[in-house]
């Protein structure tokens, strides 16, 4: 199923950017002419959808989205391993807090207590208090009766994150922070057995609808760890009848069930008809544009949520994605394909052709940063002497960022000059380092100095004990990843360095970092919450196997980092945040490229979308003009 592609690197590549289709303007004029039928034909039937009033009710709903991966992985809060997946499971699950969907910048309310948890002991203690009334979605784990949420849910659902049973790549977001859940993970380790009846000092059922939170020490971010999906609440019921196939079954108190499911395909999600009663209630913050203003004033008060069937589509590919959203069988799309951005948005503008279907366009700064992480633990590339550190600093020097900027991402993207992207507590606009500045005579100096040099006379550098040195690249066979797999080579072929690319598909990609078992590799990290905490995280020692797929363990940065825990965004933390970028500098176990900018576009049908970074999939928040989507020629 995984497969080795192998790269003549000493063969010389003209690298240049991707092409369109050879009869793409073809198929783009069709395109067209039928896009201005179809709006003529909907210009008839229905003006502007705000405007109007309710969709045609008579018709079911439905809402056609697309996630550019192949498999989500596990649909089970405890199992999160990829972006897409959490974004699914907030849809079926929910956890206590979500974050206000029109607010800006971010700002986190109730989801399914009765207030925000009261705060105790300046952060140490929090006390949540979950609303009545609030129910599981039928299933034979709970025979033929009603399955209440209660606290006792949430308690167990933490419980289940320390369980060495599991695995998640969010663990490090509680790890070490409630009282007692660490020893028992540790008991289980070296019994093998998890006790999910022991008691845990820091999880404490205080009455039917009331959980005690106790940690191990003051978090002042611990209210956006309750907003994370992996915390969102499962039933005991339904995790001991599926038991290792728990992922397959998921059973929420969210607005949506999973109808329909096949592997590697599509997802199909219908309401969830025991669905507690929320109402639209977004209140866009003092950032909000006019549309998310217009969007809170008519959609106040309406239940959510408004959809009735969600079909989810899975693809590698860019090219049926973006085909299927121009010929209406998509309906939204979070970001546009970066290949196909120079024609659907010249100038970050609308092509003509689209602006006549009056698509939305929406850009946004997503909060996410793309870097090459060195694998700290290889015996080539990784360690902390001075030589392996020559080795990564001049890899650093010798990619070129603004190609990778140009060429991979058409422009959505911009220079990552440290690992907090803009917008987010700890980011630094004024901020500058040359390490990841395109030098090659610095490069190859630095590697000259200290003994990277072709003995041999082959044309490749040698490591400086003499063994042949060869770099493996991990890298993801989507077609979209090709030309960052090209820069890569051609910045290890310009330092004379053999390389080789290896491609395995994204869950693979993960699982290989997270063990340790590569050597160097593009990876990417999205936010978890509005924080600098949430990017350093990815260097510190204690996340290494899980957010740390370097594996980067430095005294220096981790006594830094937890001071920096322990005290708010200002001037005193963002010092302590320089600190830690010039030490991730020196040693170099991430290589930065670039902070992401996006561009979705949704059709007119659609009403009330605005693109979130954190809920990325808002079905609950949205509705659809079925009456309109038929007009316009969608199914």
């Amino acid at each position: 199923m995984r497969r080795m592609t192998r790269l003549d690197c000493r063969a010389s590549r003209c690298l240049q950017p991707r092409r369109w289709p050879g009869n793409w303007h073809l198929l783009w004029g069709f395109i067209a002419r039928a896009a201005q039928l179809a709006a003529a034909i909907a210009a008839l039937l229905v003006t502007n959808a705000l405007a109007d009033g309710a969709p045609n009710a008579s018709m079911q709903k439905v809402l056609r989205v697309a996630q550019h991966t192949l498999s989500p992985g596990p649909i089970d809060p405890a199992q999160i391993n990829s972006v897409y997946g959490a974004n699914i499971v907030e849809n079926i699950f929910e956890p206590m807090l979500q974050y206000d969907y029109l607010a800006r910048p971010l700002k986190l309310v109730p989801l399914t207590l009765r207030e925000m948890p009261e705060e105790r002991e300046n952060g140490r203690v929090y006390i949540c208090r979950v609303k009545p009334g609030i129910f599981f979605d039928n299933d034979a784990a709970f025979g033929d009766k009603k399955r209440e949420l209660i606290a006792a849910d949430y308690a167990y659902s933490f419980r289940r994150l320390f369980n060495p049973r599991y695995y998640s790549s969010q663990f490090f977001m509680v790890d070490g922070k409630i009282a007692g859940a660490n020893a028992l993970r540790e008991a289980a380790g070296k019994s093998g057995k998890f006790d999910d009846d022991t008691p845990i000092s820091g999880l404490q059922v205080l009455d039917r609808y009331t959980l005690r939170i106790t940690l191990t020490e003051p978090d002042l971010n611990f209210l956006h760890v309750l907003a994370q999906q992996n915390l969102a609440a499962v039933a005991r019921e339904v995790v001991e009848r599926y038991g290792d196939d728990i992922h397959r079954h998921p059973v929420g108190t969210g607005p949506y069930r999973v109808a329909e499911w096949r592997q590697g395909q599509r997802m199909v999600f219908e309401r969830n008809p025991h669905f507690h009663d929320e109402r639209y209630a977004a209140e866009p913050g003092e950032a909000a544009d006019a549309y998310s203003r217009e969007v809170a004033r008519h959609q106040a008060g309406k239940r959510l949520p408004m959809i009735d069937r969600i079909e989810l589509s899975f693809t590698v590919e860019s090219q049926p994605l973006w085909l299927a959203f121009v010929s209406n069988d998509l309906d939204v799309l979070n970001n546009i394909p970066v290949a196909y951005r120079p024609g659907a948005i010249p100038n970050n503008r609308l092509a003509p052709a689209l602006q006549r279907q009056n698509i939305r366009l929406q850009h946004y700064a997503y909060p996410g940063v793309w870097f090459t992480s060195f694998n700290m633990k290889d015996p080539v590339v990784g360690g902390y002497t001075p030589e392996r550190i020559a080795l990564r600093r001049a890899i650093s020097l010798a990619f070129d960022n603004r190609a990778a900027i140009d060429i991979a991402m058409y422009g959505a993207g911009s220079v990552a000059y440290g690992i907090v992207p803009p917008g987010i507590a700890g980011h630094d606009p004024n901020f500058r380092t040359d390490v990841f500045n395109l030098d090659l005579p610095r490069a190859r100096a630095l590697l000259d100095t200290f003994g990277y040099v072709d003995r041999n006379g082959d044309g490749w550098r040698e490591d400086p004990n003499g063994a042949p040195l060869e770099l493996e690249v991990l890298t993801q066979p989507e077609p979209r990843f090709i030309p960052w797999d090209e820069l890569m080579v051609k910045a290890l072929n310009n330092l004379g360095i053999r390389s080789s690319i290896k491609k395995v598909h994204a869950a693979e990609n993960i699982r290989l970092r997270q063990a340790a078992k590569y050597q160097v590799s593009l990876d990417a990290w999205n936010m978890d919450f509005p924080d600098g905490e949430d990017f350093y995280i990815v260097l510190a020692g204690a996340s290494a196997g899980f957010a740390n797929s370097s594996q980067f363990a430095l005294p220096a940065f981790d006594a830094l980092f937890e001071a920096s825990r322990k005290l708010r965004d200002g001037a005193e933390r963002n010092a302590l945040y320089r600190q830690m970028d010039r030490l991730s500098f020196a040693y170099m176990p991430t290589m930065m490229h670039l902070h992401l900018q996006r561009s979705a576009v949704s059709h007119p049908w659609v009403i009330g979308y605005v693109p979130h970074t954190v809920h990325v999939e808002p079905w609950k928040y949205l509705d659809v003009d079925m009456g309109r989507r038929a007009g316009a020629g969608g199914r």
